[in-house]
């Protein structure tokens, strides 16, 4: 065996000298190497061999099949530079096309500039899982099984008995597993809800949400936070509004919107003639969920807030069309 691979070494070589034209080296190079090549018929017959044999005599084939690829890679360069030299049309001088070059998604982009604002702020920016458990979901975010605000969320409930995360606030309890007081967090993430899908709805959409606790934390330090945000991700000034609302895992609750940047609080059609847009929930962290994080609510508070990255971003670029993100047509995406 030894010897036949040598031997079929030595002929591949001498044959190979003596091509003239790619077809040729196709040929020749499925004498050897292919399906019924004359590399095969060894690999066929070690099987015949003892195992100690088998191993010795196999290493040595697969080296001459190894051997063999690279010979007729090489020779196949040699035709392909000699057929580009014959070509007189070809200028080999001449500058090629630059090919094309993908980039983020808008999605992402705008998601590294907001992150970048609350990192500026002395944020610390995390991730967090996308299937959850119900009890971080829900009820250590005092949202226990029978109570009428789990009707607010659509929830994809999996066979396991785990869901797929309606907001990103679980991620809020699992951080502060990890840390004490002062915190100040910033969680950007997917969301799942089972929504009708229209010109603002999608079923699958990104949040951000914010959590900040620490001694002697109010209401006008989430107020703030949240201009300087807003000013900061739109380049101008804005009014900052707070409106009474409810949620479970926050007390007061607040529903923040922003004086509207096509009329400048005149009032329009994008803002339905009230001169403000709504852009998130926020309120003051519900003692229980504080209990929940193992912070004691006479000493420390804190606020949180969330809202959908995709609202920010149809405003930042005039996108009326919650599904032009989601499409992947490239004329949209392209322009980003």
């Amino acid at each position: 065996m030894q010897d036949l691979i040598h031997n079929v070494k030595q002929q591949a070589q001498a044959e190979l000298q003596n091509v003239m034209s790619s077809d040729e080296l196709s040929k020749l190079e499925r004498k050897f190497l292919g399906r019924k090549g004359k590399v095969a018929e060894i690999m066929d017959r070690l099987k015949s061999l003892s195992a100690e044999e088998r191993r010795s005599v196999g290493q040595l084939a697969n080296s001459l099949k190894q051997e063999l690829v690279e010979m007729f890679s090489s020779a196949r360069r040699k035709f392909s530079s000699r057929a580009l030299k014959k070509d007189s049309r070809l200028d080999l001088t001449w500058p090629g096309e630059e090919p094309s070059r993908g980039h983020l998604h808008p999605l992402t982009q705008f998601m590294r500039r907001v992150e970048d604002i609350f990192m500026s702020m002395g944020f610390e920016v995390l991730d967090g899982q996308e299937v959850e458990t119900p009890e971080y979901n829900f009820d250590l975010l005092n949202i226990p099984k029978d109570h009428p605000a789990r009707d607010m969320w659509d929830t994809y409930y999996l066979e396991n008995g785990l869901l797929l995360r309606t907001h990103t606030s679980p991620m809020q309890l699992r951080a502060m597993e990890k840390r004490k007081p002062p915190v100040r967090l910033l969680i950007p993430g997917r969301t799942f809800r089972h929504e009708a899908t229209d010109a603002s709805h999608e079923s699958v959409f990104y949040q951000y949400e914010g959590l900040v606790i620490d001694k002697c934390i109010s209401a006008a330090n989430l107020i703030a936070t949240l201009k300087d945000f807003f000013q900061a991700l739109y380049g101008r000034e804005v009014k900052v509004q707070a409106r009474n609302s409810f949620f479970p895992f926050t007390e007061p609750s607040l529903e923040i919107a922003m004086s509207c940047l096509i009329c400048g609080g005149n009032g329009c059609s994008v803002c339905k003639k009230t001169g403000w847009l709504e852009m998130l929930g926020a309120g003051m962290v519900h003692p229980q969920v504080l209990k929940n994080m193992r912070v004691d609510p006479e000493e420390y508070s804190g606020f949180a807030f969330g809202g959908g990255l995709e609202r920010l971003m149809m405003l930042y670029h005039g996108i009326n069309e919650i599904r032009l993100l989601y499409g992947g047509d490239l004329r949209f995406l392209e322009q980003f």
